[in-house]
């Protein structure tokens, strides 16, 4: 039986009271500081020298900051949360420089999303009352967290953050040795998969899934919300108040849509053994300002990532086609190319073999022959060509009907 290291990742809710939040805020404030501070120095070191500033000597500047009288707030939290935040400003440059990001390190703002991390000495006490208090450094007190899963493996790292809503987690990354299980008997099934707007899937056995478009659904009550907000006088308490509703319904938005593509993507890696996908430029499609906002809806980046990491679990392989197939305008009974296909044409007639053809599930099917015609196939975390975080070349978008969707 094959073993491989499995990353797991637990998200729980933690409810401080009003003391912790201070502590947990001042968290926030000194690691997004020195991630600013740093980020400051680097870029006019680079400026003025043309010379860049290593990591661990990032992390020195710390320490020396600490040592002058405007800065001795800074030793009041802990110091290895302060040296993550070091840690990940070099990683993000490492990530632009390897062009795996699409832009470099930004300075950090306030009301944005709020993390820091403490890689150790962390406990997770249970009380006689069966609730679990989380137990992190320089807090005496413990945090109640309200864990509603067991905690598998080993646990590396934990991230606090506080979301724009004003809900605080805590994060646990942990590493457990697995073994790679099947829970369907797949009998090397293929499937083939459109992505679109009108349906977000199409497969090559005829199954379409409509989109659910959780955007478009609470679009009215966001608009509201922020003709509300508009009219507030900025960072005002009413002003607060109406940016944390806003951020509600952005973060409701948010777990609706990743709800979905868990779910869809764990039945498509259980029941299969091979899935074929396209290789979208989502970035330069997001470029068309008539369907932007649907593409940003419908999320195929993130479908595409968790279909990556569940079929390393079920041993499973994910391969994309080539970016210039022509998979719409092949007819997948006698193989010969429509040239003439339009954008508004969603079914259609082959010419030679007189075969009508809807045009997404004719899109899957060949994109199920074109991926089955490679020469060889490799396991999704092997292989260089399938799910590839460089930067590709920006080539022709994903015809789409223009529709107000």
């Amino acid at each position: 039986m094959k073993h491989y290291i499995k990353k797991i990742g637990y998200r729980f809710r933690v409810y401080p009271q009003e003391m912790q939040e201070v502590f947990l805020n001042k968290h926030f404030g000194c690691c997004r500081f020195i991630y600013n501070y740093l980020l400051n120095l680097r870029e006019e070191s680079y400026k003025k020298n043309k010379t860049k500033i290593s990591g661990f000597a990032l992390k020195r500047e710390i320490s020396k900051l600490k040592q002058i009288e405007d800065y001795k707030w800074l030793k009041e939290v802990n110091s290895q949360s302060l040296q993550e935040s070091a840690l990940d400003l070099e990683k993000g440059y490492r990530r632009f420089f390897k062009k795996l990001s699409t832009g470099k390190p930004r300075f950090k703002k306030k009301l944005n999303r709020q993390t820091f991390k403490v890689p150790q000495n962390f406990k997770l006490k249970k009380s006689k009352r069966e609730n679990y208090f989380l137990y992190i450094p320089k807090l005496k007190t413990g945090i109640r967290i309200n864990i509603h899963r067991k905690i598998i493996g080993e646990i590396k790292q934990l991230t606090i953050s506080k979301d724009p809503s004003g809900a605080y987690y805590a994060s646990f990354s942990c590493e457990v040795k697995e073994e790679v299980v099947k829970r369907k008997d797949k009998k090397n099934k293929a499937i083939g998969i459109d992505l679109g707007l009108t349906s977000f899937m199409v497969t090559s056995d005829g199954k379409k899934t409509e989109a659910p478009k959780f955007l478009r659904k609470l679009e009215c009550r966001l608009a509201s919300k922020y003709r509300s907000l508009s009219r507030k006088k900025k960072y005002s308490c009413n002003w607060n108040k109406n940016r944390k509703e806003v951020a509600v319904l952005h973060e409701k938005i948010a777990n609706q849509r990743k709800d979905f593509i868990h779910k869809l993507s764990f039945e498509l890696v259980d029941e299969n053994q091979d899935i074929y996908l396209e290789d979208l430029n989502v970035k330069g499609m997001m470029r068309n300002r008539h369907l932007s906002k649907s593409i940003s809806d419908a999320s195929w980046g993130e479908f595409g990532r968790q279909l990556k990491y569940k079929a390393v679990w079920m041993e499973s392989r994910v391969i994309q086609i080539g970016r210039f197939e022509p998979s719409s305008k092949l007819c997948s009974v006698c193989g010969s190319k429509n040239k003439k296909l339009k954008l508004h044409h969603r079914v259609w007639q082959c010419k030679h073999c007189l075969t009508k053809h809807d045009r997404d599930i004719s899109a899957a099917k060949n994109i199920l022959k074109i991926g089955q015609g490679m020469s060889e196939l490799k396991p999704v975390e092997k292989s260089t060509a399938v799910f590839s975080l460089k930067r590709r070349q920006v080539g022709s978008v994903k015809q789409e009907p223009v529709s107000r969707l």
